[in-house]
């Protein structure tokens, strides 16, 4: 009784994919099917979206409004049985959309042209970020993204790449002009085949071989999102040789995204040598130098924009040196407010459990650190 019961239902959906309502489903076959209709947004726009849902305010840059909700097709999705991802998020340094794969019926190409000349990257499926009673943002959120075409954290579809709104722009156009209001029917299917995994790496003292391996094996028949852990027992100067190895292996096919909590994300082990030079920088985060002794000299590095005639500030450094680290991440937070940053300064062979210890006594909503080996 059950299974007729079943069979009923996703035939169900399929016949209304047939008939073309606004969205359906089947189990079986692990797809979704959705109708949307045609903002006729032009042929020469630089598309950013090929699906917002109903209301969005960014259809002059799509090119179809879906006919149901973002929450509708979202559950949709999980009723065929496709897994949710994980989505784009740059505040987390999730920088790499993950999730499995899924052709789409009519082919991309059809509607899309890509302006150049690479190679278009897989769709996709990472269910977009999610509101604390499961709800996607997209759903009550502007710009309402269904499928974006760059790394938009609440779009449900994604592409396949390290895609940056910036860097995306101009890259996607409409490839055929559709009239305003036509519909169109899309059918998104996964293969059912599990090509795509989150995997934790944890980072050890002596073992970067091991590391590198364990990440090769992973992915050898699959991408991977990999979390890495670096071990409070690493030396910084350690910690960068592990973050140049990351930063070879980083890529569509092993994406090393995220970090563990009071930790850093490995690419703040890999800053711009030349910001040691304050003059260098666009910025003047504080600077946080971790002195051999044990104690923490924090310096704010004060603009004085008087002089009219140069084009740069009078830079005068004001330093205080805490013997508490607590007393010295608390004065340091109160300065980063102005930059979101921090710039750390230690010497090579000073243990991370040091830094992890100072990371996890600030406050407030500090984005980037850049940790420098003296």
């Amino acid at each position: 009784m059950k299974r007729a019961l079943l069979f009923t239902l996703v035939n169900a959906a399929a016949l209304a994919a047939a008939a073309g309502e606004a969205l359906s489903w089947d189990a079986d076959k692990h797809s979704v099917t959705l109708t949307a209709s045609s903002t006729d947004c032009g042929i020469d726009v630089q598309l950013e979206f090929l699906l917002v849902g109903p209301g969005s305010d960014r259809d002059y840059e799509a090119m179809f409004v879906t006919d149901a909700s973002v929450k509708d097709i979202a559950a949709a999705f999980e009723k065929a049985g496709i897994p949710v991802g994980v989505p784009y998020d740059a505040a987390k340094c999730v920088l790499w959309p993950a999730g499995v794969s899924l052709t789409v019926e009519p082919d991309f190409k059809s509607l899309v042209k890509e302006t150049r000349g690479e190679a278009v990257p897989a769709i996709v499926y990472t269910g977009g970020a999610r509101l604390p009673d499961g709800v996607p943002e997209a759903h009550t959120n502007m710009p309402s993204a269904v499928f974006a075409l760059y790394n938009c954290g609440q779009s449900l579809l994604q592409l396949d790449d390290c895609l940056e709104q910036s860097v995306a722009y101009g890259r996607f156009q409409p490839a055929v002009k559709i009239p305003k209001g036509e519909k169109r029917t899309f059918t998104f299917r996964w293969s059912g085949t599990n090509d795509f995994a989150s995997v934790a790496v944890d980072l050890e003292p002596g073992k970067m071989q091991e590391a590198l391996a364990a990440l090769r094996a992973a992915s050898s028949q699959r991408p991977v999102s990999a979390r890495c852990t670096f071990s409070p027992e690493l030396t910084l100067k350690e910690a960068n040789e592990f973050a140049s190895m990351l930063e070879m292996v980083d890529s569509a096919r092993v994406k090393i995204n995220g970090f563990a909590p009071n930790q850093f994300f490995y690419r703040a082990y890999l800053p711009l040598e030349k910001w040691r030079d304050r003059r260098e920088r666009l910025a003047q985060p504080p600077e946080v130098h971790f002195l051999a002794e044990g104690s923490i000299r924090v310096v704010e590095i004060k603009e004085d924009w008087s002089d009219e005639e140069s084009l740069d500030p009078k830079l005068t450094p004001v330093e205080r040196v805490f013997a508490d680290v607590r007393e010295a991440a608390a004065h340091a937070s109160s300065l980063a407010g102005k930059t979101g940053a921090m710039l750390l300064f230690a010497p090579a062979d000073t243990k991370l459990a040091r830094l992890f210890e100072f990371r996890k006594s600030t406050t407030g909503d500090i984005v980037n650190w850049y940790v420098f080996s003296e």
